[in-house]
């Protein structure tokens, strides 16, 4: 399992991905697929466990607004480094929709874009196998501060 870091700091994942046709049974913190949320809202919720979703890039993140206070991790999928479409359902689940929660990057996720994925709303990073750990946690930590959320309110005045 590719390691998986949160913030800044090595964590073990306790999310589990539920496929389309799979039992939930009694997992605690099950991570469903849009379309079996979509269909199954009312039945997910009402199960004792923390509910969150992943979204593949083509999904569009409105339809997940009505479900938003009741996630509890939104996973994004990065099919390959260079597929920015994960940036943008990030930056607008944090900023247009104001989502609190984990927002998780996946799949080709490279330590040469963590820290514009961190600007972007993402907290937790699950590396591609391969992928230099302290590398990650030097470049995570090196940017607390974003420089162009300053450039907005100024432009903003």
């Amino acid at each position: 399992m590719p390691p998986l870091i949160d913030k800044s700091e090595l964590i073990e994942d306790n999310w589990v991905s539920i496929g389309d046709h799979q039992a939930i049974d009694d997992r605690p913190n099950a991570v469903v697929g849009l379309n079996r949320l979509m269909q199954h809202r009312d039945r997910l919720v009402k199960l004792p466990l923390q509910l969150g979703v992943i979204l593949e890039p083509t999904d569009a993140v409105e339809e997940l607004v009505p479900f938003l206070d009741q996630l509890g991790i939104i996973v994004l999928q990065f099919g390959v480094f260079s597929d920015g479409r994960a940036f943008s359902q990030a930056r607008l689940l944090r900023d247009r929709h104001a989502y609190r929660g984990d927002i998780r990057a996946v799949g080709d996720v490279i330590c040469d874009q963590l820290s514009y994925m961190q600007r972007s709303g993402f907290n937790q990073f699950q590396l591609t196998e391969g992928e230099d750990l302290d590398l990650a946690f030097r470049i995570l930590g090196e940017f607390p501060l974003s420089y162009q959320s300053e450039l907005k309110q100024s432009i903003a005045r």
